[in-house]
């Protein structure tokens, strides 16, 4: 059978006697007296997602409210920070696994080249697309680099255009393509 891990739970930093995180990547108020002088009961918080897909936390102290991401709560709490390292990886490239054993402390360099990340984004810039001229034009592209270098186009502008960010770049527009079947 398997070993059931013990949930353990720690102060927040700044937030002691408030808020706690827990080893497997829970925050949970603690019991208090509000402003008014009733007793209210601690529970463990519902989290959201931000706009990159990690988890975040609301924290209230003094009427004020703090955003926090749970990873970093839970290395704070529970990991040494050798040599001052400044990110938090998740080593097995899941953002919701929060759990102490799945993170690191890390160089930015280190969390960039982390895993499969280089492959995902690889694949992602060889998608096939088409260059739409403004007289309307429809020129197939195997990949965003290869239109990019050929037309001397800012590749990273064009992943905007893509994105719906913007509309057009160098009087161009872009549009996803799907890849003829070879014969």
């Amino acid at each position: 059978m398997f070993k059931e891990e013990r949930e353990i739970w720690k102060d927040i930093e700044g937030f002691e006697g408030l808020y706690q995180v827990s080893n497997m990547g829970r925050v949970r108020s603690l019991d208090r007296e509000d402003a008014q002088g009733r007793r209210r009961k601690g529970r463990v918080l519902a989290d959201k997602h931000n706009n990159r897909g990690y988890h975040t936390i609301d924290l209230c102290r003094d009427g004020n409210i703090e955003y926090k991401l749970i990873h970093r709560l839970v290395a704070t709490a529970f990991l040494d920070k050798p040599d001052n390292l400044p990110q938090v990886n998740h080593k097995d490239e899941n953002k919701e696994n929060n759990a102490v054993s799945n993170l690191e402390w890390c160089s930015a360099l280190y969390n960039d080249m982390y895993g499969t990340r280089n492959k995902r984004v690889a694949k992602a810039l060889e998608r096939p697309i088409y260059v739409v001229t403004s007289s309307g034009h429809r020129y197939f592209f195997e990949s965003a680099r290869k239109a990019a270098k050929l037309l001397g186009l800012d590749r990273r502008a064009m992943h905007r255009c893509l994105k719906d960010k913007h509309k057009h770049h160098h009087g161009y527009s872009f549009e996803l393509a799907v890849k003829p079947c070879q014969a």
